[in-house]
């Protein structure tokens, strides 16, 4: 996840899904499982037609939903020059490391941000999460001629070394 030119990360964190949310990705490749036999095997007459065409589609749509959901993550990457968020494979954001106005460990429960991945709340603020627990607050305050928000913005991310990401944050 490193750009080119932001050198050796100050902080990298890879957290996985929680057992329940892979879990929901196993049931999801399961249907879709189920719903080829059915198609393939079972009872074929009842697909002819426009339901051969909806069982293709939805095997596929069942296919990419249970995969995401096993290999969903949050990467934290913090380097010299940017901060990179991430809810992968899904999106990025990244930010100038210059941009960092303040951080802070807090315990983060889920609920509050409305459950769990990347949430947007009111007054600017953002949630990434796969689960409660620890994580920190960062402020940031986009600097003259930034792309994005003119004012403050405050990402909330999940992690479980929120010490070593306050302090890879605030090391000038």
């Amino acid at each position: 996840m490193s750009s080119a030119g932001t050198g050796e990360p100050l902080f990298r964190e890879v957290s996985g899904g929680p057992i329940w949310l892979r879990m929901a990705g196993v049931l999801v490749l399961v249907a879709a499982v189920l719903l080829v036999v059915d198609a393939t095997v079972i009872d074929p007459a009842s697909f002819q037609g426009g339901g051969a065409i909806a069982a293709v589609v939805g095997a596929v749509v069942l296919l990419a939903v249970g995969i995401l959901l096993l290999v969903v993550r949050i990467v934290v990457e913090v380097t010299v020059a940017e901060v990179a968020l991430a809810l992968a494979p899904l999106f990025t954001v990244r930010f100038a490391r210059s941009e960092v106005a303040g951080a802070k460990a807090v315990d983060m429960i889920a609920r509050e941000f409305g459950g769990v991945g990347y949430r947007v709340l009111p007054g600017n603020r953002r949630g990434l999460l796969l689960s409660s627990g620890t994580g920190v607050v960062v402020t940031r305050q986009p600097g003259p001629g930034a792309a994005g928000p003119a004012a403050e913005t405050v990402y909330t991310v999940r992690t479980d070394r929120p010490a070593d990401l306050v302090a890879a944050l605030k090391k000038r």
